[in-house]
């Protein structure tokens, strides 16, 4: 009995360590990949991890496409940035991306929809700020509209699955 005793102490105490060890394995990419791109819940907890004071966000939004975000990614390293992304109502397919990024070309790499055939591109100012419409196709075959500029040091870019017409007043409600 005392042998079966010790036997089964043993157990719990390996089995214990073993658990111990899992724990520490599981925080530890976390611990090592401390700023680049992970997944968050909402805006606010992604501007609070990047220590940002602000984060653009629409106020107007199309009929048909969803609030609040269906994804919102950031990142620290290599440099800031932060991605959100909106669905259509009826489809839940991806209509609507917000990128903002301290590095200027920053944006590419999170478009997991991109413009693709460029048929018009034209420049101009809104609200103070000169701001680059551009107008095609995207990779998935469907119309796109796509604005850039710059904004108290975030590159900030809109791409919308429409015509630039919803695209314009999206970007209007998000410039200050």
């Amino acid at each position: 009995m005392g042998k079966t005793l010790h036997g089964l102490l043993w157990m719990f105490l390996m089995a214990g360590l073993v658990v111990m060890v899992l724990a520490v394995m599981n925080r530890l990419p976390d611990r090592i990949q401390k700023g680049f791109v992970r997944q968050y819940d909402g805006i606010e907890e992604a501007k609070r991890s990047l220590g940002l004071d602000k984060v653009l966000a629409p106020a107007y939004f199309p009929e048909g496409i969803t609030w609040p975000p269906s994804l919102v990614l950031a990142q620290k390293k290599p440099y800031k940035a932060i991605v959100m992304e909106f669905k259509k109502a009826e489809s839940m397919e991806t209509a609507l991306i917000v990128i903002q990024s301290s590095l200027q070309a920053g944006d590419a790499q999170f478009q997991r929809i991109a413009l693709s055939e460029l048929k018009e591109e034209t420049q101009y100012r809104m609200k103070g700020k000169i701001v680059l419409l551009q107008v095609g196709t995207c990779d998935n075959g469907t119309p796109c509209s796509r604005m850039k500029w710059q904004d108290n040091g975030l590159y900030c870019t809109v791409l919308l699955m429409s015509s630039p017409f919803e695209l314009i007043r999206i970007v209007e409600s998000m410039i200050q």
